[in-house]
């Protein structure tokens, strides 16, 4: 029995030689993660990454699409999935709640499977007077982390309708609401956050901060052809910690691709964590 584990060990240890460095094809170059960014802004004594190989890889990452507008196709899926979206009520729910809700998902590359799960909490009485240049408002709210879910600490810990009871299985209507002002659109982004996925696991790790803000306005595109009441609507994005960062890449996005369905008229991002978010 000892002889045959000793055989056995040492066909491992041949094995292990046999696949060492010096058999191996060329490795392929490490690609460089959001990660690498913390760490270089952190003064990461383990960071090795120059910051012209960090503006090579954005390049790379940026969506190169001519006008960066989801093909009319892909917007023409979107009308009529309103319906399909409205949220009766959220498990727990108190009575009486006089605004609308709805949640789902939109596809922002088919290609890939890859969408975005949003849950939107209209406004108080009503999102407005059915005219998309009167209506009360459209705000955006990205929480960051990176990797923090909007759905979980956004509309649930802050700033959202409501609020969830010790008991963790019933909810009370939030005071504070924003969207007694505004009609709150909250998004789990980028894929890999909260609910929102990819089919391609490769994409969990090139989630950077350009195709962040590129997929973010291809939701919003899409998103406006199933609520196209939204069309025109004054725009607001806001969003904590490192949505400091997603917060005006979105916002650069919008103008740059210049949609006359978003018509954003403010941004604003801050951060609570001052001694170690990047966003400080």
């Amino acid at each position: 029995m000892k002889s045959t584990v000793v055989a056995l060990l040492l066909l491992v240890a041949v094995q292990c030689l046999a696949l060492g460095p010096g058999t191996t094809a060329a490795a392929k170059p490490r690609r460089t993660r959001q990660g690498d960014y913390l760490n270089r802004l952190r003064g990461s004594p383990s960071s090795r990454v120059s910051w012209e190989s960090l503006a090579a890889v954005e390049e790379e990452e940026t969506t190169t699409k001519a006008t960066g507008r989801p093909a009319p196709a892909a917007a023409a899926a979107e009308a009529g999935r309103k319906e399909a979206d409205r949220v009766e009520a959220l498990p727990g729910q108190p009575s009486g709640v006089d605004f609308s809700q709805y949640a789902g998902y939109v596809t922002v590359d088919p290609a890939a499977g890859r969408a975005l799960f949003y849950y939107l909490a209209e406004a108080v009485g009503g999102n407005g007077d059915g005219s998309s240049s009167k209506g009360k408002p459209l705000l955006l709210w990205l929480n960051g982390g990176p990797g923090c879910s909007s759905l979980g600490y956004g509309a649930m810990e802050e700033l959202g309708p409501f609020r969830v009871m010790s008991d963790g299985k019933t909810l009370y209507r939030n005071p504070y609401s924003w969207n007694h002002a505004a009609n709150v659109l909250f998004l789990e982004s980028p894929a890999g956050v909260g609910y929102s996925y990819s089919n391609t696991t490769a994409d969990y790790g090139r989630s950077g901060d350009n195709r962040t803000a590129e997929d973010a306005y291809l939701f919003l595109a899409n998103w406006m052809e199933r609520f196209p009441e939204y069309k025109g609507r004054e725009f607001y994005i806001t969003g904590e910690s490192y949505a400091g960062h997603y917060v005006p890449q979105l916002a650069h996005a919008i103008l740059r691709h210049a949609s006359p369905a978003i018509n954003l008229k403010g941004i604003m991002g801050f951060c609570f964590h001052l001694a170690s978010c990047p966003c400080g």
